[in-house]
């Protein structure tokens, strides 16, 4: 019996580094063909450069939005747009990790191996225009969420282990170099650490790196928002504290985002939330009442994501730009309520699972910066709180199917035939955008500057602004082609 389960801890271990080496290869392919888009050249060309030699600050009139903090994030971006072999191992390495990380915090099976790699899969149209097909997004936004999930893990196995002192040290450097990629992130680890550092205190068990960290965030923030791009007039950059503003933003925008919109996980989530709610011993009434309302939710957004596709044209920032107000206020509301139902379903089956209650709060701080903003408003901010809302699915899901009566390798056959056809999917649809765009972009009359691109890409959702021609750098292109040329002699 003792050499069967070895013998079956060896095979997982071996199926697991072979998942985590396809993962790296399948995200460096897919970087090869990401078509760049808008920010990425203006951060190849002379701006880029000109904020690069004076940190990051440049005139508002000229620069706008891009004189700014996020000293690593516009760096990363600068790096990865002069070299393709740097953008394609970052790229790798980042989204690799990304998974490796949600695989650590949940369950470290098979089957919560699948279902982190499914990750990308799930994810709405507007994460993928901004974060999966764009340079600029992944820069900003996939690192510096690696980096404290990487401190959670830390923080979850020192609670059995004991580390060296130099962890300490790395630990503060992480929370300096998290917090520079992005303002949203940037907060949100303060947030993060400031929580590890109450929780552990009141734990008895406060650790030297729960305050070097927390020392490393703060030094983030400081280092960021005392950047001279953030003390004057923007011409880029807004806030609004009315709460006519706010919830106007919210009811009509953001909201469509942070829950609406993610319509995969919100099925995944409500079913286990019904598994759970029929299967575990809780009370009769909390049964009742769980099992309703997680049917109610899952016909009411099956139904609205139905009725938004059919009535109304999202643009391509992937936001309704008019919603009446008698629409948005009531689904803004059951977005709200589908929120505090989640927490009350966290506390009837997780109540004693810090890392969940971690999760949800961090969603929270996330979203409730955005609040505030009322320009730019983009989506991209609310793929941090997407990937906190994953992890807490996850912990749903996996509970429920540890309550169903469906033997382990049914349910990890199917999502191993998931996996490979919608990776087959995504890089087929990779392939022919890049193909095309090659096609198009191979005109002497246009990488000489005599026309403009007149032909769209397949589809349009995996380039950033659903492939907004005039957002293309012919001068690029051309080099990009001659690079190319060169390389099949």
């Amino acid at each position: 019996m003792s050499k069967k389960i070895s013998g079956n801890s060896t095979l997982k271990k071996i199926f697991t580094i072979i998942m985590f080496g396809v993962s790296f290869i399948y995200f460096c392919a897919f970087r090869f063909l990401v078509i760049p888009s808008g920010d990425d050249y203006f951060w190849l060309g002379k701006m880029g450069k000109y904020l690069m030699n004076h940190m990051f600050y440049g005139p508002q009139a000229t620069y706008g939005g891009s004189s700014n903090g996020r000293y690593l994030g516009n760096l990363l971006e600068i790096v990865t747009m002069h070299k393709l072999p740097v953008a394609i191992l970052a790229y790798g390495i980042f989204w690799t990790l990304l998974l490796w990380c949600i695989w650590y915090l949940s369950k470290k099976t098979i089957t919560s191996l699948l279902l982190s790699f499914l990750f990308i899969f799930t994810m709405q149209d507007a994460f993928i225009n901004n974060i999966l097909g764009w340079n600029a997004g992944f820069v900003n936004y996939v690192p510096p969420v690696v980096m404290g999930l990487i401190y959670i893990i830390v923080v979850d196995k020192g609670v059995a282990n004991k580390f060296v002192p130099i962890v300490s040290i790395l630990l503060l450097l992480l929370g300096l170099a998290g917090g520079l990629f992005n303002e949203v992130w940037n907060i949100t680890q303060l947030a993060l650490g400031l929580l590890v550092l109450g929780y552990s205190y009141w734990k008895k068990d406060l650790k030297s790196y729960h305050i070097t960290y927390f020392l490393g965030t703060i030094g983030s923030a400081l280092i960021m928002f005392t950047h001279k791009g953030y003390h004057e007039v923007s011409t880029y950059r807004k806030t609004s504290y009315t709460l006519s503003t706010i919830w106007d933003t919210y009811s009509k925008v953001t909201h469509f985002w942070l829950i609406t919109f993610n319509l995969i996980l919100l099925i995944a989530i409500l079913l286990a939330i019904f598994v759970l709610a029929i299967k575990t011993k809780i009370s009769s009434e909390n049964k009742l009442a769980v099992s309703i309302f997680a049917v109610v939710f899952l016909i009411y957004y099956i139904v609205i994501n139905n009725f938004f596709r059919n009535n109304f044209h999202l643009n391509p920032m992937y936001g309704y730009k008019t919603v009446r107000a008698s629409i948005a206020v009531p689904e803004s509301l059951v977005s709200i309520a589908l929120m505090i139902f989640i927490g009350y379903c966290i506390w009837v089956f997780f109540r004693d699972d810090p890392k969940m209650w971690l999760y949800y709060l961090l969603t929270g701080v996330i979203a409730g910066q955005l609040l505030f903003v009322s320009s730019p408003v983009n989506s991209r901010g609310y793929f941090l709180s997407y990937i906190l809302m994953y992890l807490i699915g996850m912990k749903f899901v996996l509970s429920a199917l540890d309550q169903l009566p469906i033997k382990n390798y049914l349910v990890n056959l199917v999502l191993i035939v998931t996996l490979i056809v919608c990776g087959y999917t995504y890089q087929s649809i990779m392939y022919a955008n890049y193909h095309a765009n090659l096609i198009r972009v191979s005109d002497p009359d246009y990488y000489n500057g005599k026309k403009e691109l007149t032909k769209h890409v397949p589809y349009v959702k995996f380039v950033w602004f659903n492939d907004l021609m005039n957002q293309q750098n012919a001068p690029y292109w051309k080099n990009h082609i001659d690079t190319y040329k060169h390389f099949l002699k």
